[in-house]
């Protein structure tokens, strides 16, 4: 490709990013000072080499993911994060409990970036429980407040019948907070435990058969408004797309990148996605933004690159 034609697609690649309609040969022509023939020959050259294609209920020329992978070229390795995005996160970090900082993640990304964002934790089963506390409710079920090694805290609401005194409980404490074991052993230590443990049999083998419900992976999404908002989303091909990747994160597009360690970018003909592992203490989670193909590459690039260096400082 030759230096013009390069400009040209460049052209053409960032104007119909920011406007959603084809492009004219004429608009490049004006914005290139080179006449509409010049154009015309360059645009049926890109065409024919498979960067550009053209709508049928339209005289301009849109990109195809050829011509946006070599467009993402220029904003290898991403910008810095600017001043007011990056106060933006870290304040927002700053007040987060540990409990919803995933989620006020999701929220200020989506609010910066103007499309959707996803945060996925996977199930985290090999984090260790380090204390439980069991407490007797009202309806008869039993509360498990459980500690992780992460700090994290989460919640197991089970029944045993019949209802344990309270002697039992704290007993049943003792017993697990002995075991320090990674989150997917501990049923069948639960189970063994309950052989040996007849007053306490009832209560570890219903702890250990509702245990499971601890790890499932998390999800937490924001700005599915601002990605409906896009023009794209009157076509049905991008709503199913992208309400599937919502749902299953970890389903992949058609093609994956690296853009620089661990910022990753997978896009078809209707979605694109930027993701970024990000490592805060022992916790493992992925940022992924949601938009268009027709996505502002150069900022969201530089929202995944400094959200991960962010939580990394």
């Amino acid at each position: 490709m030759n230096e013009r034609s390069a400009r040209v697609l460049e052209l053409l690649t960032e104007t119909y990013i920011h406007s959603a309609h084809p492009v004219a040969s004429s608009l490049l022509a004006k914005a290139l000072e080179v006449s509409s023939a010049t154009v015309r020959h360059e645009l049926a050259a890109l065409e024919e080499a498979g960067y550009l294609e053209k709508p049928h209920t339209s005289a301009g020329r849109i990109p195809t993911r050829l011509a946006y992978k070599n467009y993402i070229k220029k904003y290898i390795p991403p910008r810095r994060m600017n001043s007011r995005q990056s106060h933006a996160l870290k304040e927002q970090l700053e007040q987060s409990h540990i409990d919803n900082l995933w989620s006020q993640i999701a929220r200020v990304m989506a609010d910066l970036s103007g499309y959707a964002v996803v945060v996925h934790l996977p199930a985290g089963d090999s984090l260790r429980a380090l204390q439980v506390h069991l407490s007797l409710l009202l309806d008869s079920r039993i509360l498990a407040m459980v500690v992780l090694e992460t700090g994290l805290v989460r919640q197991l609401f089970f029944k045993v019948s019949p209802t344990p005194e309270d002697k039992n409980l704290r007993q049943t404490e003792e017993v697990l907070n002995r075991l320090i074991l990674p989150l997917t052993k501990m049923p069948q230590a639960l189970t063994t435990l309950a052989q040996s443990q007849e007053d306490l049999a009832t209560t570890l083998l219903a702890l250990a058969q509702a245990w499971p419900q601890l790890y499932p992976p998390t999800l937490f999404s924001k700005g599915l408004t601002n990605l409906f908002n896009e023009p794209e989303a009157i076509d049905p091909q991008f709503v199913r797309q992208a309400a599937l990747y919502v749902e299953k994160p970890l389903a992949g597009l058609a093609e994956k990148a690296i853009i620089s360690e661990d910022v990753h970018l997978s896009l078809d003909d209707v979605l694109a996605v930027v993701a970024s592992q990000i490592q805060w203490g022992q916790l493992a989670a992925q940022v992924m933004f949601l938009g268009p193909t027709r996505m502002r590459y150069a900022e969201v690039l530089s929202l995944a690159q400094g959200v991960k260096d962010i939580l990394a400082s």
